[in-house]
């Protein structure tokens, strides 16, 4: 089956276009059913190719690639062909996250049929899902890292058709906007990136980049400018600070859609990026520790707004920032495997938890939680899905959770750096205490709007099916991946051999040595490293990160044994402050602390900082625009333009009074001579004219021969 592996993205691109050109829109039409089918085919073989990988019958990584096409280039006076080829490559965080996409994407679409089935636009919407989610495939299998760019592009254009999909409202509007502004930011820094990884290598091949790399090839200025382009790239499109302030407002857009964008797909785009990269990073210690404290800021950043907000959708979008932070910090601290199981288990339960509240939201027909309370009475099946997804992200014992996050707090804690440590655990604590606020708030206690409690209801099975599997996989897939070392086998950390510096540039080998090329006078392409040679060094990587990651993979025995008691008593903190109708414990307390809360509220200023920006932005736009209306159009352009009329028409005027008048002066002249000879020598005597001939002739040879 893997070395069908291309056929996953492209199997729900074909159900994009047939939905989008091939069908009506109408709410009651079947059509989006071709969307479910085509991803549980994707996702049917994504569970073999997992199948095959874990259970070691299929050799990884697993390249296959195709001629795309070839261009000529000339350096350092030499030419070179360059072949661009296209393929796939398949690992085993590849093959995890190929069944996390298309099964989240698979739920989303079912639950979206019930959810979205009076939409006037409801169609489109499906339409919009399959392309989104072909594009994540694409990323995920890509071998090449500008067809991967390709696919992050089209994702954030799908992401943001999803967010602004209501375009007649205007917080949707915005919305997309402020996406579209964030993300570009960051993808400028990875364009820049990759374009700098071309220059230097000479390919865009993941596996000849990274032997590139392993040779020690890359010069360490040159390695530490490249991380930190995909760095930044990786921060736009996963939401780390400065740039998260994006993903709150995404939740604009439909619920399952939000679901898809926070689970499965965007955010989990940039992760998954340096994941790809991870050998670009080590080779950039320092990158490594920014980006580190960049996800520990993101997290607790992130975590501090949840505590306030009132919004169901805003808190699960600050709790999808701050659980970014954590995989980041983790990648940042070299926890490779535990960032990546964190994602894993994070797509589980962030998606359960945006369903589940689009659940809500589809039954009291509001998000703000200060209007919910008791509706543990009318929506049973969302009351414990809800709950076990909460279990998952507190990081409750024995649920998903927490095995993904005591895995990145124990490559926090053995990376030495305390300070980072304790900000993060922390972070948990807080993350513990949002989510049990949101779920008292929604479920627990009495009813504080009884009209809307009185219309509540449970959602119909199309909903709650997935939200079922789903609960299952929240509370299972920590232990499933966790059992016998399963993670570490799939998610490998990834080495190089020799640290940037430590081979002299002069003998790095030419470009052509990783780029598949050849002098074109030599009439051959050189072969690329073998995918055997890179299989070649696979177990010995393979061997290493498991080691090291072992080492890493527990905490303390002391803190092992404190943390769930520091969790258990984070959501007992949640449930005294928020007991009862009024939850009067939390309204004195944050009374008490009026300016953290308005701090908080307002997120930390950051989105009036945007609108500052935007402001400052329209103004500059507007002052352009004004110094091409007036200077520009009316002082070059339009001045241009009178002046040259002003001298045609003076031309104009010269042309008719003196030179056709002079032209038209001679031609009358020549007429009226021509008239009054004709006069003279007109008498029809035939001898006379050919006399008149003779005397011409006789006159013209005279001065002929004269001369």
């Amino acid at each position: 089956m893997i070395e069908h592996a291309y056929l996953i993205p492209l199997i729900p691109l074909a159900a994009s276009a047939l939905m989008h050109f091939g069908a009506k829109e109408d709410p009651h039409s079947p059509a989006p059913w071709i969307g479910v089918v085509a991803m549980a085919i994707c996702l049917g073989m994504s569970l073999s190719i997992l199948s095959a990988v874990a259970s070691g019958s299929v050799a990884v990584p697993y390249e296959h690639n195709w001629p795309w096409f070839s261009f000529a280039a000339s350096i350092g006076g030499k030419s070179f062909i360059y072949d661009m080829p296209v393929g796939v490559l398949i690992d085993g965080p590849a093959a995890v996250l190929l069944v996390v996409v298309t099964l989240v994407s698979l739920m989303v679409q079912i639950y979206s049929i019930a959810y979205m089935h009076d939409d006037t636009r409801y169609m489109r919407y499906f339409g919009f899902v399959s392309f989104f989610t072909a594009s994540m495939l694409g990323l995920v299998v890509s071998s090449n890292l500008l067809v991967g760019f390709m696919s992050w592009e089209l994702m954030g254009l799908a992401s943001y058709l999803l967010i602004g999909f209501w375009f007649e409202k205007d917080g949707p509007t915005e919305a997309q906007k402020k996406a579209f502004m964030t993300t570009k930011l960051g993808d400028s820094g990875l364009y820049v990136a990759l374009l700098f990884l071309f220059a230097k290598v000479g390919s865009f091949q993941l596996t000849q980049i990274h032997h590139f790399y392993d040779k020690g090839y890359m010069p360490a200025a040159a390695a530490a400018a490249i991380a930190i382009g995909l760095l930044f790239g990786a921060m736009g499109k996963s939401a780390q600070f400065p740039l998260f302030i994006w993903l709150p407002d995404a939740m604009e857009g439909p619920t399952p859609g939000s679901a898809l964008i926070h689970a499965a797909t965007m955010v989990a785009a940039g992760i998954f990026l340096v994941s790809r990269t991870y050998f670009c990073f080590l080779a950039a210690p320092q990158v490594m520790h920014a980006a580190a404290w960049i996800g520990c800021a993101t997290a607790f950043l992130a975590a501090a707004m949840a505590l306030v907000s009132y919004d169901i959708k805003r808190v699960l979008a600050f709790s999808t920032v701050s659980q970014l932070g954590f995989m980041m910090c983790a990648l940042g601290v070299g926890g490779y495997t535990a960032g990546l199981f964190h994602l894993t288990t994070h797509a589980f339960f962030k998606a359960l938890l945006f369903l589940g509240a689009g659940s809500v939201i589809h039954s009291v027909h509001t998000n703000d939680l200060r209007l919910m309370g008791g509706l543990s009475k009318k929506m049973i099946v969302s009351f414990f899905t809800i709950l076990a997804a909460i279990a998952a992200i507190s990081g409750i014992p024995f649920t998903s959770g927490y095995y993904s996050k005591d895995m990145i707090l124990a490559n926090i804690w053995h990376s030495g750096d305390r300070p980072l440590f304790f900000i993060m655990l922390f972070t948990a604590l807080m993350t513990a205490f949002y989510m049990s606020r949101l779920f008292i708030l929604a479920f627990w206690g009495e009813a504080r709007d009884h009209e809307k409690h009185h219309h509540a209801h449970e959602s119909p099975f199309l909903m709650t099916g997935p939200l079922v599997l789903l609960a299952f996989l929240a509370l299972t897939s920590g232990f499933m991946l966790d059992r016998h070392g399963l993670v570490y086998k799939l998610l490998p950390k990834p080495t190089i051999s020799v640290m940037p510096g430590e081979v002299a540039r002069e003998h790095a080998p030419p470009a052509t040595l990783v780029s598949a090329t050849m002098p074109a006078e030599g009439g051959e392409h050189a072969a690329a490293p073998s995918e055997a040679k890179a299989e070649e060094h696979a177990p010995a990587h393979e061997a290493a990160a498991e080691h090291g990651e072992h080492h890493e993979g527990h905490l303390p025995h002391a803190l092992h044994l404190a943390l769930p008691f520091l969790v258990l008593g984070s959501i007992g903190f949640a449930f005294f402050l928020y007991k009862g109708p009024d939850y009067a414990a939390a309204e004195s307390l944050k009374a008490t602390f009026a300016p953290v809360f308005t701090v908080l509220d307002r997120r930390w200023y950051l989105d009036d900082a945007f609108d500052l920006l935007v402001v400052f932005c329209d103004k500059v736009a507007a002052l352009a625009f004004w110094i091409d209306a007036n200077v520009v159009d009316r002082v070059f352009v339009d001045g241009w333009g009178l002046l040259m009329r002003i001298v045609s028409e003076i031309s104009n005027l010269i042309d008719a009074l003196f030179v056709d008048r002079t032209v038209d002066g001679f031609g009358g002249l020549s007429l009226d001579l021509g008239v009054g000879l004709r006069g003279l020598v007109k008498d029809g005597q035939v001898q006379e004219y050919l006399m008149y001939v003779a005397i011409a002739f006789s006159l013209a040879a005279t001065l002929i021969l004269t001369r």
